[in-house]
């Protein structure tokens, strides 16, 4: 769900600027160029809220704004309605940049860790792979416009699960280094001890 609305959005935008707006090739250029400006301008961001604030800090607040901006879309009439629309998608996937794989390797046990991150990877990628799909199946079923609905409808589900199901794993890690601090630092002052003896 999460990698599906994130790929969907590449397919929606472009199709809905041409046949329903009727926008030529450079508006959608610039549409989709100011989408993609916002959104790389949060990486630093978005990787400051996952190691201060937590993974899922970064993570639900960032589907819900691709949702909203998802759902706007077949309310715009316009260039400049669908630029806000599709800039606020990029803003909701700009702050979740790079948490897919952060959380991944956050959660993968260590003595399977390439396993999981395989698994992890490939239901990332069946994701991708099914935001277009979902796009041209409900677009061809019903209508375009309702596909922006189907894909803001996978986000808020991906939202809803991450904020649910998921653990936070930054609190695990602040834990369990809060946990060992302690035996750290007496191992440091038995071994200065022993070097003064």
């Amino acid at each position: 769900l999460a990698q599906t609305i994130r790929q969907g959005r590449s397919a929606i935008v472009p199709l809905y600027a041409a046949d329903v707006l009727g926008l030529d090739v450079s508006a959608i250029g610039a549409i989709i160029s100011l989408s993609s400006a916002v959104d790389m301008s949060l990486f630093y961001p978005a990787g400051w809220i996952m190691d201060h604030l937590g993974r899922k800090y970064a993570i639900v607040p960032s589907f819900i704004l691709q949702s909203i901006g998802m759902l706007l879309v077949p309310f715009t009439g316009s260039f400049v309605g669908l630029m806000l629309a599709t800039m606020l998608i990029g803003f909701g996937n700009g702050i979740s940049s790079g948490t897919m794989m952060t959380l991944g390797a956050d959660l993968a046990p260590e003595k399977v860790r390439g396993e999981f991150l395989g698994i992890w990877r490939l239901i990332g990628d069946a994701g991708h792979t099914s935001g277009p799909m979902v796009v041209g199946q409900v677009a061809n079923l019903v209508a375009l416009p309702t596909a922006a609905v189907a894909l803001a409808a996978a986000g808020l589900g991906a939202a809803l699960i991450f904020a649910l199901f998921v653990p936070e794993p930054l609190k695990a890690r602040r834990a369990a280094v809060a946990a060992t601090a302690p035996r750290q630092g007496l191992s440091k002052n038995q071994s200065s001890a022993v070097e003064q003896v």
